[in-house]
């Protein structure tokens, strides 16, 4: 089956930063539809369930799953994201800003991209505020995610 994170035991991804450093993810675990990752940058397993077309993770609140990408994004289609952990709840408000398109990183194309941007808010007072930061994620269909990059100027590639 065609997906945007084939995700299978063993399965590795290995991404280098804008500042040369590199890091890996390794899928450790597999049960049915639910994964288990470990990043050499994450201070926890991360846990992924599939469910159909969506893809769900618990790594901004623990035990807390939510959709993070899905196989049938259209463009325009939008969710949110919510991390209520700190004293400031946050809210990532996820964009599909393309789909089908073609793009190169490290000198390598990928085609079948789809692109979503994310835009990080502040709950504050119960009034939902900007935090002038954005980031947009570059996943390839059978291979993942290709491609971090924010409006700071930060870049993970694969």
């Amino acid at each position: 089956m065609s997906t945007y994170y084939p995700l299978a035991e063993g399965n590795t991804w290995t991404y280098k930063m804008k500042d040369g450093k590199a890091f890996i993810n390794t899928v450790t675990a597999a049960d049915g539809d639910s994964f288990t990752m470990i990043g050499s940058m994450v201070p926890r397993p991360q846990n992924i369930r599939r469910e159909g077309n969506d893809f769900l993770a618990d790594n901004f609140e623990p035990k807390n799953f939510q959709v993070f990408l899905s196989d049938d994004l259209k463009e325009g289609d939008e969710w949110d994201i919510k991390d209520t952990t700190s004293e400031s709840e946050t809210v990532l408000e996820m964009t599909v800003k393309e789909t089908g398109m073609s793009i190169e990183v490290e000198g390598k194309t990928y085609e079948d991209v789809i692109k979503i941007e994310g835009e990080m808010k502040m709950v504050m007072q119960g009034a939902v505020v900007s935090a002038d930061y954005r980031v947009q994620y570059y996943y390839a269909r059978d291979v993942g995610l290709i491609l971090t990059t924010s409006s700071y100027g930060d870049s993970m590639a694969l």
